[in-house]
């Protein structure tokens, strides 16, 4: 019973040391010399007092002295342990930073029981932070390594197309060239000539159907809407699709920053519809209203559940590479899809007065390589 007591009675006093210990520091140093000044005039003013009773015809200048004393010592002693438990918090979170500049983004700052409610709302903004730092750089690896293995995907096509096609033309070629040489009359001879000049011309088709695909050179030399405007006509005869292309208000050319970034959007989105949409229309929109480049892509497919890809771990390259790629030129990025309803896609560059002088800064040389590798972001999506 009586242990009983003691815990009840322990339990008030516990609570109202803990609701000191979480005092704002300003109040834990006003509430800590204020006791220091009440305490030392209450002692000081009763132990003279008594002095001067006690000894009334002796001088009471060194008991003055060191009552002075002994009261800046004690203030000393209490205001340095205090302002220490005080700003331990802070150190914490001084010592969180420095990790974190370290380096170590899996630093947290942790609650200490003497604190500050606004240090605690401190901590936990500066905790959120390095959670949404700690989930974008674990986001910008897995978009690197997609990035990667995309690189080597396409690597890999490209050194299938050169072997399948390229090399085997290459190998038909020599061996006519073999069967020439042994040529016993003029009309075998030409009859050789005749297929070598054949063969060279499809080996040299063939390689100029793979150059273009990889950069085409409609985009340097005539601009984006032709090198649009073929690209579209050679998927739509290689995918069986019927693609619309439109183009408004782009009668002069773009920076060269901003048309290869647009280029790629675009060849992105239709490679996803071939990919995935199932689609047998296709409406590709390229226009200017006012300061602002509009590029749609829209197609009839099976359409997908957007927030349910948002959520996926198994998220692709795509969106995010189209994402990645307008964010290099101030654009930004729409999504609508729905099941069995198609989908479109909505791309906008500011064409601000930067780009009319026709310059993007100090970074052209950057925005102009990132643009045409790959990249991730953030999807705008309904």
């Amino acid at each position: 019973m009586l242990n009983r007591k003691q815990h009840e009675g322990e339990k008030p006093v516990a609570g109202l040391l803990d609701r000191l210990l979480r005092m704002p520091i300003f109040y834990k140093v006003l509430l800590a010399n204020s006791l220091i000044v009440v305490t030392g005039a209450t002692i000081g003013t009763y132990l003279t007092t008594e002095h001067v009773r006690a000894y009334p015809n002796q001088s009471h200048e060194d008991m003055i002295a060191l009552f002075v004393l002994v009261g800046l010592a004690v203030s000393l002693v209490v205001n340095f342990v205090v302002l220490q438990a005080a700003l331990l918090p802070l150190k914490v979170l001084a010592r969180t930073v420095e990790e974190v500049r370290q380096g170590n983004f899996r630093a947290r700052a942790r609650k200490v029981r003497v604190n500050d409610p606004q240090v605690d709302q401190l901590t936990d903004t500066l905790n959120g932070m390095l959670d949404e730092v700690e989930a974008y750089r674990e986001e910008v690896q897995k978009l690197s390594s997609q990035a990667i293995s995309a690189q080597e995907e396409e690597r890999k096509r490209v050194a299938r197309e050169l072997h399948d096609e390229t090399a085997q033309s290459l190998t038909s070629l020599l061996v006519r060239l073999r069967i020439a040489e042994k040529a016993g009359s003029v009309e075998e001879i030409r009859a050789a000539i005749a297929e070598v000049r054949e063969l060279t011309a499809r080996t040299l088709e063939e390689v100029r159907k793979l150059a273009l695909e990889l950069r085409p050179s409609a985009l340097d030399d005539l601009g984006l809407v032709p090198a649009l405007q073929w690209y579209t006509k050679q998927y739509a005869e290689r995918h069986g699709v019927v693609v619309d292309f439109r183009s408004v208000g782009l009668d002069e050319r773009l920076p060269a920053e901003m048309e290869l970034v647009l280029y790629r959007v675009i060849q992105e989105a239709l490679t996803n519809v071939a990919k995935h949409a199932q689609a047998q229309r296709v409406e590709v929109m390229l226009q200017r209203q006012g300061g602002v480049i509009r590029a749609s892509v829209q197609d009839d497919g099976r359409g997908f559940d957007v927030a349910a890809m948002l959520q996926s771990r198994e998220r692709g390259l795509g969106l995010f590479g189209m994402q990645e790629r307008l964010a290099l030129v101030g654009g930004h990025f729409h999504v609508e899809s729905a099941i069995r309803q198609g989908t479109r896609i909505d791309a906008e560059v500011p064409l601000d007065k930067v780009w009319l002088n026709g310059r993007a800064g100090a970074q052209d040389a950057a925005v102009a390589e990132a643009a045409g590798a790959a990249g991730g972001g953030s999807v705008d999506a309904e």
